[in-house]
């Protein structure tokens, strides 16, 4: 996409990130309902406050935070007033050693998430790339940009190109990238109309939709319809020996791996490679309890790699 100035909100979101980095913040996400489980809790005796601001995002008392802390927060138009106080709009996470802006309401049709399956999508994408090489890059709903940084500190010398339908997930990973000092070329919509992969990475909403947020909504087939709609388009963009790197939740009925199933009637077809890996058994399990899911055993978290 072309290069676009960084507006005063965008600046000052940017120096609140390198003030943390000063700081040594540390924060990692875990789930919604963990992060409001404790966000209720009572703020502990000596709690490090920019931990409960931009981390739990708490209430809090203007006096009680850092002058800087508020002015930057201001500057970004990132504070909201709540009935006990301010909250911050944005939460910061440290993942793969670095720090993501990312949406401090997952409600929002527009939010931007990070979570656990930001951090075991990563581990996916290392684990997978360690000793590979590649030319070019391509992320499929780059969110934060959790996975589109990986790639690119992996491979420093390779071209990234990540694309996103959320316009607000642009513009946070773009600020993401510039901390992070990498290279990523951010272009809005899904596909980019040209172009051929060596390598093609992707994490996509796999819950049945709710409540029309973009980052969760995976479709139809309990879930699984955007998942596989992206392998099978990926597989007619990768160059000879390019790889699918896809990180998604799988429904299990009866016994059987749907995204498995059809990831192996796919690779036939097309005369591709799979190699497929159960990550985590049971995620989002109170889930199934929605009528959507009557028919769902579990969910679990999968990793596929494509070779074509």
């Amino acid at each position: 996409m072309t290069a676009q100035a960084f507006t005063p909100a965008d600046l000052a979101l940017l120096d609140l990130l390198s003030r943390l980095e000063a700081a040594g913040y540390h924060f990692v996400s875990p789930t919604p309902a963990t992060h409001g489980l404790v966000a209720r809790r009572r703020r502990a005796r000596g709690a490090d406050i920019l931990r409960d601001i931009l981390g739990w995002g708490r209430v809090f008392d203007p006096e009680a935070a850092p002058d800087w802390l508020l002015d930057v927060l201001t500057e970004a138009d990132a504070l909201r007033e709540d009935a006990d106080g301010l909250r911050a709009r944005l939460r910061v996470s440290r993942l793969d050693g670095r720090l993501h802006l990312h949406s401090a309401c997952s409600a929002d049709d527009q939010a931007v998430f990070l979570g656990p399956d930001s951090y075991r999508y990563v581990r996916f994408l290392r684990q997978t790339l360690s000793g590979a090489a590649w030319g070019k890059a391509l992320e499929i709903g780059v969110g934060a940009g959790a996975g589109a940084l990986a790639i690119a500190a992996l491979n420093p010398q390779a071209a990234v190109v990540a694309t996103d339908i959320n316009s607000q997930a642009l513009r946070l990973c773009r600020l993401n990238a510039r901390h992070a000092d990498l290279l990523v070329d951010l272009r809005p919509g899904g596909f980019p109309v040209e172009g051929v992969w060596d390598l093609i990475a992707a994490n996509p909403p796999y819950m049945v939709g709710r409540s029309g947020r973009l980052y969760r909504d995976g479709g139809g087939q309990y879930g699984a319809e955007v998942a596989l709609a992206w392998a099978n388009e990926a597989l007619s963009r990768l160059a000879p020996g390019g790889r699918l790197l896809l990180y998604t939740g799988a429904p299990v009925v009866a016994g059987e791996d749907l995204v498995r199933a059809a990831l192996t009637s796919l690779a036939r077809r097309c005369g591709a490679h799979l190699v497929y890996e159960e990550i985590d058994p049971d995620v989002f399990g109170p889930s199934l309890a929605r009528a959507s899911y009557a028919e769902v055993e579990r969910i679990a978290a999968v990793g596929a790699v494509v070779t074509v």
